[in-house]
């Protein structure tokens, strides 16, 4: 059978790999309703599920039955990942299932309201050539969106509303975040916010950000320097080198006042340890003083943590309003808003509440 025709078995191998599960996990998972067999012929599109089994296979992938009756499956590209050496293949594909479900009803939603979904790269045509177009790239992102050199509150809200689909996760911690463009050019970014300071979550959605928007072909691959390149412009966007001169001074220094990081970590909403590294590589700071804040951050706050916490917030806020305006003028209904959400209808009555 085609796939245009085989639209259901499509749809359910998306769905368990979503789930995380193979067929023999879902077999069991449906109690030995359906067996390893007759599920993989649904996939193959050889047999069709009757009702019953539908629901029942919906409720074990926790999915709405509309799932499985979308004919237009998303199209990613290269999915690009910063994860742990012990990150399963069964959980990457996962997560990438997750992301695809996740902007489907994301766009559909967005269709549904006749929102316009495009996308257009700053940095298209931007030559790369060395690490110091780097800098020259973020200033050059900064300037187009028109964000001048003052704290991004909220990076993640910014970046939608720039037509960027930004997921939060908060799961498996063999991954920090993912970057992806769909095939109609709509970069994805995605970042895990498990046990992360919120410093960290907002340096990681702008590492991600880089890889979509910049071109490293200079690299030929080199997927080291990608990374390290990738931290200096989520470094570089998120606290321009004037501003941080003008906080820390343009000359070199001796010595640095954990208080004074803390102040502009608090502000700009970047941690202390790339404040440091920034400074080094500005050259306000040698890099015997750079180790020795190593170790000092290390034998004083332990590997991860560290003082002064950015007040801010970073979240997501899109796909609620858009909930939100559906509901209340009438363009979608309740049990529509709860398919789009993947949620319970009752549970959504509760958290939309119209005041008449």
């Amino acid at each position: 059978m085609s796939q245009s025709k085989n639209t259901f078995g499509i749809r359910l191998r998306l769905a368990r790999k979503m789930a995380g599960m193979s067929l023999q996990d879902l077999s069991d998972a449906l109690i030995n309703k359906v067996t390893k067999q007759a599920l993989s012929k649904y996939e193959q599109g050889a047999m069709n599920p009757t009702t019953d089994v539908l629901l029942s296979i919906s409720k074990a992938l926790k999915v709405k039955p509309d799932y499985f009756l979308k004919k237009n499956t998303l199209e990613l590209g290269e999915v690009q990942f910063r994860k742990r050496a012990n990150l399963s293949k069964k959980d990457e594909e996962a997560l990438v299932e997750r992301v695809r479900d996740y902007v489907e009803r994301y766009m559909e939603l967005e269709q549904i309201l006749c929102v316009q979904n495009t996308f257009v790269n700053p940095l298209e045509g931007f030559e790369i050539k060395e690490k110091a177009d780097i800098e020259k790239a973020a200033i050059k992102l900064r300037n187009d969106w028109n964000l001048g050199v003052d704290p991004i509150p909220n990076i993640s809200e910014m970046l939608e509303l720039k037509g960027i689909k930004v997921i939060q996760i908060d799961d498996n911690d063999a991954v920090d975040g993912l970057a992806v463009l769909t095939s109609n050019g709509i970069p994805i970014v995605m970042v895990n916010k498990k046990d992360k300071p919120i410093e960290r979550i907002r340096f990681t959605i702008i590492h991600e950000l880089a890889h979509l928007l910049l071109n490293l072909s200079v690299l030929n691959g080199n997927k080291k320097l990608e990374e390290e390149w990738c931290h200096f412009f989520s470094t570089c966007f998120l606290i321009p080198s004037d501003v941080l001169h003008r906080m820390i001074g343009n000359g070199k220094r001796s010595y640095i006042y954990i208080n004074e990081l803390i102040k502009i970590k608090e502000y700009y909403g970047i941690s202390i340890r790339a404040l440091v590294h920034r400074l080094r590589t500005l050259e306000v700071i040698t890099d015997s003083y750079y180790q020795r804040w190593v170790v000092y951050m290390s034998k004083t706050f332990g590997a991860k943590e560290e003082p002064g916490e950015y007040k801010g917030e970073e979240a997501t806020k899109g796909f609620e309003m858009l909930i939100s305006r559906g509901l209340s003028e009438g363009i979608i209904s309740f049990s529509k808003a709860a398919v789009l959400c993947n949620t319970d209808i009752n549970k959504l009555r509760k958290e939309y509440v119209s005041i008449n």
